[in-house]
């Protein structure tokens, strides 16, 4: 009996065709959307779940997405920029932004903001703030019924009475972001006009913000410490608070105290933290106590704790002393993402004996103080970790130090993280012998970003046609090759070593899909050749930091 494809596809539930769909890609579920009737239906509302409004602006008109789209948006966002001749810090008179058709910024914004969305609940305006505040804020206020996350970037201080009106205009408002983004491109006069202002958030009392669970809040405002230091009155719900620009001139009179039911913590600067911040009262000889009340909450409340920005060496041994050592040398059986703005040996001993349902790791800095040599000691303490899931290593590190880890742990160490499906780890040497027995202990690894080790001549397979079913590797990211011996001349082509290494890598591992690839290695010419040589595989080029 013959029949079509989309005739076996129209025998599989319409569950099972929704997880195709939002399993998939934008472009690959544009491809599904002229498939079929059937299709189109499944396909059009991941699509046009969420609307970048500069991406249409210059495409299509507000009431014409609206009138064919506009039953599928959920979220709408204007906040892409790009940078305009004239418009600069440096010019005297800047040029206002506008459209092709004459129409500023601002203009934009109101036409796409004030037609009637029923379903939308998130709206995200950012990298540059309006030149008439006022009109958006009217917009804002009269529409969007069910919003309930509004994520306000640019000068505070300029959207301050926007946010007051969303509070009290929408009571179902459960998400509050307020961002200094540094992108955003003011008129100079405009600029020092705004860092004048006094941003108060006090407007964040009573029952009008009852609902609010996430929060965002820059710490350079004006009142920003006091609602920090009374987030436990004012939003006892909270459950999801994400501090910005933390740094020196922020820091003094900082008081962070947690709410009851805080889950996530995420804090941003430059500024090393002290359990100081925590607990202004707390002695510095009785920093290491483990009676204090911000550590206990931290440890059994809180699931997970981001920390992220630049650190000299100093301020990470201060911050490694002052912070993270009280409240990694307790059980932290409720964290189970972490980040770290520096890796220390220290953390690695910390976090596998006392962090035991840890399944996200990563850690955006290593410090030139870590000896290369010492660096698969106290990894090889991670790999500890029954649970973990995800990995990642300073791979997007552009030090040069970075964090060397030699193929020693993989070959004279047994991995009983065997959970792990991401792992990012940009300087691990691996060798095609290497990663076969990564693979066999990891099998549900599916993403791998490593340096690849051409010089070691390829061993015998060591892992049988069974193991090598069981395995999901389907993304591959080389960082760097090493390279030994000069290439090699096969059916009358010179192949370069490389080439040649990952052709046979891809032979052994036909599940990989995906492979991207330095591009000062990996040239043009060779990438064709692999695409020719393995169709089934997406090569793309990147430029790897060094």
């Amino acid at each position: 009996m013959e029949y079509t494809d989309t005739d076996a596809y129209s025998k599989l539930p319409a569950e099972v065709l929704l997880l195709v769909c939002q399993a998939s890609d934008r472009k690959t579920l544009g491809t599904l959307q002229h498939v079929s009737v059937e299709w189109r239906n499944l396909a059009l509302p991941l699509l046009w779940r969420t609307i970048e409004v500069s991406d249409w602006e210059h495409i299509a008109t507000a009431a014409t997405v609206h009138s064919l789209y506009g039953r599928h948006v959920r979220a709408i966002e204007y906040r892409q920029y790009r940078r305009r001749r004239g418009n600069s810090a440096g010019t005297l008179s800047p040029q206002i932004p506008s459209t092709a058709d004459g129409k500023t910024k601002t203009d934009v914004a109101c036409e796409w903001l004030g037609l009637p969305w029923p379903k939308v609940k998130r709206v995200a305006i950012g990298a540059w703030p309006p030149y008439n505040v006022a009109r958006v804020q009217s917009v804002l206020s009269s529409h969007f019924p069910c919003l309930s996350v509004l994520v306000l970037e640019g000068a505070a201080a300029a959207w301050i009475d926007t946010l007051q009106r969303a509070v009290t205009t929408h009571p179902n408002l459960q998400g509050l972001h307020i961002t200094e983004d540094n992108r955003a491109l003011l008129p100079p006069a405009a600029e020092m006009f705004y860092k004048r202002l006094e941003t108060h958030f006090r407007f964040l009392v009573g029952s009008s913000c009852a609902s609010l669970t996430h929060l965002t809040v820059p710490c350079s405002a004006g009142s920003a410490a006091k609602l920090i230091a009374e987030l436990p009155t004012l939003l006892p719900t909270l459950i999801s608070l994400d501090l910005r620009q933390v740094d020196a001139g922020s820091v003094n009179g900082l008081f962070i105290n947690l709410p009851l039911n805080l889950k996530t913590l995420k804090i941003r600067g430059q500024y090393p933290l002290s359990m100081r911040m925590f607990e202004p009262h707390i002695r510095v000889n009785d920093i290491n106590t483990s009676g204090s009340s911000s550590v206990s909450h931290i440890t059994t409340v809180l699931q997970l704790l981001s920390v992220t920005g630049l650190r000299s060496e100093e301020a990470a041994h201060r911050e490694l002393e002052q912070f993270w050592r009280p409240v990694l040398q307790r059980k932290c059986l409720s964290l189970t993402k972490m980040v770290f703005p520096v890796a220390h040996p220290e953390l690695g001993c910390l976090i596998s004996r006392n962090c035991p349902n840890m399944r996200y790791l990563r850690f955006m800095h290593v410090g030139s103080s870590i000896d290369p040599f010492l660096n698969d000691e106290w990894v090889s303490e991670l790999t500890q970790l029954p649970r973990l899931q995800y990995i990642d290593i300073a791979s997007s590190n552009n030090d040069f130090e970075g964090c060397s880890l030699s193929p020693r742990l993989v070959t004279s160490r047994i991995w009983n993280a065997r959970s792990i499906q991401m792992m990012y780890t940009s300087r691990l040497v691996l060798s095609l012998e290497t990663l076969e027995l990564l693979l066999s202990m990891l099998p549900f690894l599916h993403t791998l970003w490593f340096t690849f080790d051409c010089s070691s001549t390829p061993a015998s397979e060591k892992i049988g046609h069974s193991q090598r079913e069981n395995i999901h590797l389907r993304y591959l990211v080389i960082h760097a090759v090493i390279s030994s011996r000069p290439s090699r001349s096969a059916a009358g082509q010179n192949i370069p070593e490389p080439m040649e290494a990952l052709s046979k890598c891809l032979q052994r591992f036909p599940s990989v899909n995906r492979c991207r690839l330095p591009m000062f290695t990996f040239p043009d010419d060779q990438r064709h050749w692999l695409q020719c040589q393995f169709p089934g595989v997406d090569f793309k080029k990147y430029a790897p930091p060094f």
